[in-house]
């Protein structure tokens, strides 16, 4: 009778939408054959702001992931710790100040993925469920977790 209750209790439960079987992620994500084995998350973020992150003698170049608004914004508060338009300008700053490339913005996850593949240096950041299975890419981080 206890357990009768217990899994009318946990059907109920996730049905309602309290317990997940798997929360959604967002992964820092490379090419397969790219040199960076770790990255830390100052790292990250000096490499989204359009600073110098060097691995191998080559600065790594970010990609920047527009696919989904939700994707961004955790972006803005998690990885760089602004707002679009902070951030907006803290890039704009670095191109005409600096002379710094802006980053590629890509806005389809395939898109990203291609380029993450056809690049050792770069660096983005997906859905992990967006993440192929495939020898292409390897995951160094979760970058935010639900």
């Amino acid at each position: 009778m206890i357990r009768m209750r217990l899994v009318l209790l946990l059907l109920s439960f996730t049905s309602c939408g309290l317990v997940h079987a798997a929360g959604r992620e967002v992964v820092l994500v490379v090419s397969a054959d790219s040199p960076i084995q770790q990255l830390e998350p100052l790292e990250v973020q000096k490499l989204f702001l359009g600073l110098p992150v060097v691995r191998e003698a080559h600065t790594l170049r970010p990609v920047l992931n527009l696919s989904d608004d939700q994707l961004g914004n955790i972006f803005l508060q998690y990885v760089v710790a602004m707002s679009q338009s902070a951030y907006d300008r803290r890039i704009l700053t670095q191109v005409l100040q600096q002379g710094r490339p802006r980053p590629l913005e890509l806005k389809q996850s395939a898109q990203v993925i291609e380029a993450l593949a056809a690049d050792r240096f770069a660096v983005s950041y997906l859905w992990l469920k967006d993440v192929p299975v495939t020898p292409r890419l390897r995951i160094l981080r979760v970058l935010w977790t639900e």
